[in-house]
């Protein structure tokens, strides 16, 4: 088993499964009633969910080049270290700023869902630090 290539594919996956779960609440929940009170949802925390998804989406792309060969590959390899760590920084950021609304009670696994995203978050960083160490070893 090559562990480089397993945390880079891990990191891939776990940044993309992130983002499916942070805007999972969207597909899910329907109704004029909830509109507002999802807005505030997301809108919490310093970057809100707009940036968690950007740090997570932008982890996922700078994992996969990092062996196309155009800039350094260590260089890469740290900048997706950093994003992945600003990921699930701001996740957590975000989960402890959201506050509970009517929402929260039609939909008790909404209580939940800031938490898991940031668990889901939490590997992003991990594989693309053990993805650094593989690759500069």
């Amino acid at each position: 088993m090559d562990l480089r290539v397993v945390s880079r594919r891990v990191g891939i996956a776990a940044a993309v499964v992130t983002v499916v779960a942070l805007v999972a609440p969207y597909a899910v929940i329907t109704g004029p009633e909830y509109t507002s009170q999802l807005a505030a949802y997301y809108a919490s925390g310093v970057v809100g969910w707009g940036g968690i998804a950007l740090f997570a989406l932008l982890s996922a792309v700078v994992i996969a080049s990092v062996e196309r060969g155009n800039v350094d590959p260590g260089t890469l390899a740290g900048v997706a270290v950093v994003l992945g760590l600003a990921t699930t920084a701001s996740a957590a950021s975000w989960a402890l700023a959201v506050e509970p609304s009517p929402v929260f009670r039609d939909h008790l696994w909404l209580v939940w869902h800031a938490r898991a995203v940031v668990a889901l978050s939490v590997p992003v960083p991990l594989a693309a630090a053990v993805y650094a160490r593989e690759l500069l070893s």
